[in-house]
């Protein structure tokens, strides 16, 4: 039985996606999910273990890539395009559909399950952190 545990803890991390740290932050649960059109969204939950840092941008080798948020303002969802986010001290922050996400622009091809997408999560104090998000279906 131990043998069995063993070989399920092994499969289960296997397949969970990766954590990426930075200083006192760490990135987990980067996602995409599949696209056919021009654009995608990139998800993930951004977790503050220390000081207050201000995410300031984000790179990935598309035309375009854009940090926004989606809310209700007078009982329309709308979409705002985002300059920072505050990343508070001891705080997280949550990159959700319906929320705050990553906006991928300018796809020149899908982006299909199993794919991956490179990118740089810029912070203010913290500095660069590499990131790949997981494309899979919804």
């Amino acid at each position: 039985m131990k043998y069995l545990t063993a070989l399920l803890l092994m499969i289960g991390h296997s397949v969970a996606a990766e954590d990426y740290t930075l200083g006192s932050l760490i990135v987990t649960d980067a996602y995409s999910y599949t696209a056919t059109g021009k654009t995608g969204a990139g998800y993930f939950t951004l977790t503050n273990g220390g000081a207050a840092d201000v995410l300031i941008s984000v790179e990935a080798s598309f035309p375009r890539v854009m940090m926004h948020e989606s809310k209700m303002e007078d009982g329309v969802m709308v979409m705002v395009h985002l300059m920072t986010v505050e990343v508070p001290e001891f705080g997280r922050v949550e990159f959700v559909p319906g929320g705050y996400h990553i906006m991928f622009m300018g796809l020149k091809d899908s982006l299909d399950a199993g794919d991956q997408i490179n990118a740089t999560l810029n912070f203010k104090n913290a500095g660069p952190l590499a990131v790949a998000f997981e494309v899979k279906d919804r």
